[in-house]
Parts: structure tokens; sequence; C-alpha cells
């Protein structure tokens, strides 16, 4: 079905402007002439789909007015029954412009091949309200089945000017071919950015006159082209929402109409859009003194700590005593204080308040997060930063800090947050600060074990967790009514093979918080027969299955952390019993380090000693990358679940 939905990206066209008036017409369109070979698509492209996109063409231009006209056409083949639905079209608007005009048509083939054709009556157009100041216009072209070709056009005045809409190029079915033209008055400056996977085909410029609010004006007119696009593919792990659907948007930066001054919108550079944010009284608040802030300024702050503990000190203050409200809206960060509750950049705006008051020299920095985009665009736009935190300089060594998240260590971002770089919102030092990972998924397990005779396996297991490990841990079971006793009682301690002796969890302080859990059990082998017994030495393997199962993808994927894991494991076997297989020993690596992975299996006596390591360093993988990324983890998984098998 066919469904201009403004919120859904995956449509034959995202319009950003909502339409009004709904004064629409069936004006006759003349639809390109069709022959039997137009109805003869085939090919791997196409392949199970349900339908494919011939042409989707769009054209935004302006009238002598000033008004902006935006027409769209759009040709689809039903390639099954199921695709039938894309005979089904909605158009959604809002009542500030207009709708003037719409045509549909279906063709068929007979079987002596007459093509044959039903055009869409004026009648069958209907229209319903769907949310406040939004309608939609909705119609079934006629006469749609498996092997029709259908195609529609509309036409729409948008009320706003300067609301040039975005397009996209790919959609939930292939598209053969996406043009989008653009003619645009000289005296408008848009910022264009291009978005996907997928470069351009074809860029078409040429330039024009045409008068305009009755000045003789130079007109741009360009035509953006892509061809050959397969279905957009909703995969998980994408890093950046719908970033690499391709697609073309538009911000408007400037203009300056006939006999009027320049009106400038966007700023040119970074350093100039965090200059003027800073100089905005809501974030100005951060760098002035606030007189309600002066107590607890002066009972955190002790001069017998060194900096970073007072650093701390202040983090840890907020951090603990802040909850998120996402429905306070107060500029006053004197209110924020006193609720103990905001948003996410309002309590980091009061931290780094609170930072700056005590004599540290703090920013407030603007991020935009992984999900949301994976890179900054060529030209700035305010609307890509979705969340702020704190950043205070010490020593020449930059501190980040995220007071909003109570599962965060001190000077640790969310993954989410660790894009290309942080922009600090300064009049004194605005630019970009880069940020890295300054900790890992890290786990490092020790077990030492002991077989009997009976073929049991009695012993004790240490995990370590540092760093993001510590994070996720948190994460899943701090913040939620399942707890990690419930976790393991679902997994291990209601497995009757298992006989608990001692489990432990506890937090210790090693410059952050680190998690150590110990474990003391007797359990049964994996496999017993007479005479023989099967052992899988790794306990708690988090590696059974590949974690990246498809054979290929068409995104790219994100691991959102550096990973970690490290093991030993020492099984003492029984007397009498030998080893009749011992695990392989084998390491590998992606290509430039990105991945390695070490696994060691060793004899001495009767004791056999397992040893592995897994470092995960490149975080985000491009498509390309995948199918090597994948073929790492299977001999990961290979090599993790071997067993020991004993004989006697």
């Amino acid at each position: 079905m066919i469904n201009l939905n403004l919120k859904n990206p995956f449509t034959l066209f995202l319009p950003l402007f909502l339409l009004s008036t709904m004064v629409y017409s069936q004006k006759t369109t003349e639809f390109s002439s069709l022959n039997q070979h137009d109805f003869q698509i085939k090919g791997d492209f196409i392949k199970d789909a349900e339908a494919v996109i011939l042409l989707d063409s769009g054209y935004s231009y302006y009238t002598d007015s000033l008004e902006l006209v935006f027409r769209h056409n759009t040709r689809v083949k039903i390639l099954t029954e199921e695709g039938k639905s894309w005979g089904n079209v909605r158009i959604p608007y809002s009542t500030e412009d207009s709708l003037i005009n719409i045509d549909a048509i279906a063709y068929n083939i007979t079987p002596n091949g007459e093509i044959t054709s039903k055009r869409l009556q004026a009648a069958n157009i209907k229209r319903e309200n769907v949310t406040e100041g939004v309608v939609t216009s909705y119609f079934s072209i006629p006469e749609v089945k498996k092997g029709s070709i259908i195609e529609y056009t509309y036409t729409l005045k948008i009320a706003d000017w300067q609301n040039l809409n975005n397009w996209y190029f790919q959609n939930e079915v292939p598209v053969l071919k996406s043009t989008y033209t653009t003619a645009i008055p000289s005296f408008v400056l848009f910022y264009k950015n291009l978005e996907g996977v997928k470069g351009l085909d074809d860029l078409q410029r040429s330039p024009e006159k045409q008068t305009i609010l009755e000045s003789e004006t130079a007109i741009i007119k360009e035509t953006y082209v892509m061809d050959s696009l397969p279905a957009y593919v909703e995969e998980m792990d994408i890093p950046g929402d719908d970033y690499f659907v391709s697609k073309i948007k538009f911000f408007l930066a400037e203009y300056t109409l006939p006999g009027k001054e320049t009106q400038y919108l966007l700023p040119e550079g970074y350093e100039e859009l965090a200059f003027n944010w800073a100089g905005d009284p809501y974030f100005r608040q951060v760098y002035s003194r606030g007189g309600f802030l002066s107590e607890k300024v002066n009972q955190i702050y002790f001069r017998e700590f060194s900096a970073l503990k007072n650093i701390q000190s202040f983090y840890y203050y907020v951090r603990n005593n802040f909850e998120l409200d996402y429905t306070n809206e107060s500029t006053n960060l004197e209110d924020i204080y006193n609720a103990k509750a905001g948003s996410p950049q309002q309590i980091n705006m009061l931290l780094t308040k609170m930072l700056n008051q005590a004599g540290f020299d703090a920013y407030l920095i603007a991020l935009c997060t992984i999900d949301n985009r994976p890179t900054y665009p060529e030209y700035p736009n305010f609307e890509i930063f979705n969340h702020f935190v704190s950043m205070v300089r010490l020593n020449g060594e930059n501190y980040f800090l995220d007071a909003s998240d109570k599962n965060l260590l001190f000077n640790m971002l969310s993954p989410n947050s660790i894009n290309s770089g942080g922009l600090v919102v300064s009049r004194t030092a605005p630019g970009f600060v880069p940020l890295e990972f300054k900790f890992e998924d890290k786990e490092q397990a020790i077990g030492n074990f002991i077989i009997s005779d009976s073929a049991s396996v009695s012993g004790e297991l240490e995990v370590k967790r540092d760093g993001y490990s510590v994070y996720n841990f948190d994460y899943r079971f701090l913040n939620s009514n399942r707890t990690y006793n419930d976790y393991l009682i679902e997994t291990i301690f209601e497995n009757i093979k298992w006989d608990i002796k001692k489990h432990e969890v506890n937090d210790t302080f090693e410059g952050n918080k680190v998690i150590k859990e110990f474990l003391s059990f007797t359990r049964a082998a994996d496999s017993v027969a007479k005479n023989y017994m099967s052992i899988k030495p790794i306990v708690f393997n988090e590696y059974e299955e590949n974690p990246f199962p498809e054979n290929e993808r068409q995104n790219p994927i994100t691991v959102y952390t550096p990973i970690v894991r490290k093991g030993s494991y020492n099984y003492e076997i029984p007397e009498g019993w030998v080893v009749q297989k011992l695990p392989q020993s084998k390491s590998f690596a992606l290509d430039e380090n990105k991945a390695r992975f070490m696994y060691n299996a060793s004899q001495k006596g009767n004791k056999i000693i397992i040893e592995y390591s897994l470092d995960v360093n490149q975080v985000i993988y491009m498509s390309p990358e995948y199918p090597q990324l994948r073929g790492f983890f299977e001999m990961l998984v290979q090599l993790m679940n071997q067993q020991i098998v004993l004989i006697r």
C-alpha cells in the first residue's frame, strides 16, 4: 500500500511540510504511453519483491509570486498478489496548503498483448481526519491485479515557500529510477545533505531566468538522479535511525527577497553555531554564577581533596541526587536545582554550572548520538544535536561527564553518545572536541575445577567486570524488576545438574566501579557414557551462537563498544582417565586487527589449561566488512564450544 505517512521514512515520498486547504480537482494528466516491453520486468534486482517502482519523480519550483509548488509522479509494477496493496494510496496533509489535483490510472495487458487502461474517478477520492490539523486523502486505483502497472500523480501548492521538501530515493520495494528536480531562485540558499550509502548516479544543473516578485531572477535548476535502488531493509543495530535510507535533505540557510535585507537562518559553520548558542540567555546560565548554588558548592568542595577528586564529588552528587523528568520545561536552572529533576540536558547544564562556580574549566557539550546519525553533515544545523553532556578540562585532559544516567561511571559516556566529536557550546572556545572510548566492555574469567571419577565437575569461578561491562550489567539488572539472581535462577540455579555451594556478587572500587562475582558449584559432565565423558570447559559461554547470523547486510552495523574477553580455566582430570580429545588451539584476526581472537588448549600432567582472549577494537562495520566480521565470529563460536573428551 502506498502510504505517504509523515512519520514513515519508507514511503514513496516523505514530505516534511504539511499540506492544507484541500482544493483538488482531477485534471486529466497525460501519462506516458506503455508498450509490451514495460510489462516484462525481470532480474535478480527485483527477486522476491511484491512490487517494483519503475519511476518515482518529484519536481519543486516557485511561481512568479514566490509560491512553492510540488508535483509528484509515480509508476509501479505489481509483481504478486500481495503487491496489489500498492494500488491503495494515502496522502496526508494539513489545512494550510492546497492539494491541487490528483490523477491515477491502472494498465493491464491481455493474453493477446493488448494494453488496456482504467482511470481513477474523482468521486472515488476520499478524505478523513487523522490527527488535529492533518487530513488524509486516499483512493484505490481501479482494476489493479498481479501484473498491472499503476501510475499516479498529484500537485501541491505549499503555503510556506521556505519549506522545500526532502526527497527519499529509496523505498521498501526496489526502485528502478528516482529523480528529484528543484528550481530555486538565486536569492534563496538551501543547505543540502545527501544521506545513505549510495551516491547520485547523475546530477544535472542548468541556469534559467524567471520573473519573481516582479524582478527578473536567476533560477538554478537541479535534477538529482539515482538508479537501481534495492528495497530498503530494516536491520538490527544500524547506527543512525533512517540515516542510511538514500535521500536528500534541504535546510533553508538564508534568503534575500527583492528590496529586502538578507535573513540569516543557519550559521555558516559549527563554530558559529556553538558561539551563537552560548550567547543565548538559556545557555549563558551555565557560565554565570548562581547564588542558589553557593552553599551546596561550598559543601561539596574540599580543599584537602585533589582537583580530580573534587570533580568526581560534584559529578556523583548530581548523578545520584537528580532524577530524570522530561516534563520539566523550565528554562531556569534554579528551578531544576530545587526540583532535583529535569531532562538530561537540564541536569548536565546544572552540573556544568556547579563545576564552573567551583573554579573548574567546565563546558557544555552538544552531541549527535549514534542512533540519530553516525556522521556530522558538512553544513551545520541545530536539529542533529539531540544530547548534551558536561566536559571539564584538567591538566590538558578532557573529562566527559553525563550525570543524567545513574549507571554511567565517572568519565564515561554512553556508547550511543560517542560519535565523531562533541560541539563545545562556548563564547570563548567554540568548536569540536574529539570523542573516544575511554572504557571497554571488559570481562575476565578465572576457573579452577576438578573432574571426578564419577563424571562430576567441582570448583570455583571468578568473573571480574570492568568498564562498559559494569554499565551493561547495571543497566540490565539495576533498572528493572528482573534482578541478576532472578536471571541466575532461570538459567543456572534451577538446573538440577548444578549444585551451587556459594555465590557472591560484590561492587569494588578500582579507580571506578568494578563488579566481582564468585561462584562455587558442582555439576555433571555434559555427556557421559561407560568409560567416556565430555565437558565444555567455558562456563557461562556468551558465544554459544554467532551474534551475527545473517549472511549479508545492506546497512552498516554497530557493536556499540570495544569488547575485551579473557578467560583462564584449569581442569584436573581423575586418575585412570586420559585425554582422548583436547580442544584445538587457534589464533586469527580481522584486517588491520579490528578484531583478534586467541584460543589455546594445553595439557601438563593431569591438568588441562584453557586460555582465550578476544579484542574487538572497531565499533562500526560497513556492509562490505560484514561478511568478514560474521566469519570471524563463526570461527570464534566453534572454538568456544569445543569439548574436552576423556576416556579410561
